[in-house]
């Protein structure tokens, strides 16, 4: 009888052991279907409204990445600039994370010098540029941010975008920020500046 308790108990342990070790790997399997495309009504009868697909159910990451507390939101269209406003960027990083500020630049529209994107029309970016900041780097009146020399003058306008990351792995990022059409940057009529105040 004693010889019978030993391998149901080790079955039985195993058996524990195999169920319990695949619950901490926290392992879904999820199927989503696929909309089926119905082919063209016939030549003379009315088409009929589609039938809308079940939305699949939505996954939630272990650790989605952290936002600014200061993320922009869209501006009313009463308080957007008004026309397009070039000028100098001034970045001030009052954070405790070295960061990067990045800035897509919209291709400049060969006579006007400005950006004439009508609504829906894809728009044409140059390359991007980045600048790196210390903590706490420029936090009192900002820095004015210049390309490498040789290159044309740092001119930023409305519908260029500005965004900002920390580079020491906490995933936190500021932005993205639209020129002109999000609260920041701001515009300086003073000084014909755009100005990034990056805060925590």
């Amino acid at each position: 009888m004693k010889r019978g308790i030993y391998p149901t108990a080790i079955g039985v342990a195993l058996l524990g052991l195999a169920v319990w070790l695949p619950s901490q790997f926290q392992i879904s399997i999820q199927f989503e279907e696929t909309p089926s495309v119905a082919p063209p009504p016939p030549v003379g009868e009315e088409p009929t409204a589609p039938a809308l697909p079940s939305p699949a159910p939505s996954v939630i990451p272990d650790r989605p990445p952290v936002a600014s507390p200061l993320a922009p939101t869209v501006t009313p269209e009463g308080t957007r600039t008004v026309g397009i406003q070039s000028g100098a960027l001034r970045v001030s990083n009052q954070t405790d994370y070295p960061l990067r500020v990045a800035l897509l630049s919209q291709r400049a529209n060969g006579a006007t010098g400005g950006t004439n994107v009508a609504a829906g029309d894809a728009v044409d970016y140059g390359e991007p540029v980045h600048w790196d900041f210390a903590p706490q780097e420029g936090n009192a009146k900002g820095l004015l941010l210049a390309l490498p020399e040789g290159e044309a003058d740092l001119r930023v306008q409305t519908g260029d975008v500005l965004i900002a990351f920390a580079q020491d792995g906490s995933r936190r990022y500021w932005g993205p920020y639209v020129v002109g059409e999000t609260p920041l940057p701001a515009w300086n009529a003073a000084s014909s500046e755009w100005d990034l105040v990056l805060s925590k």
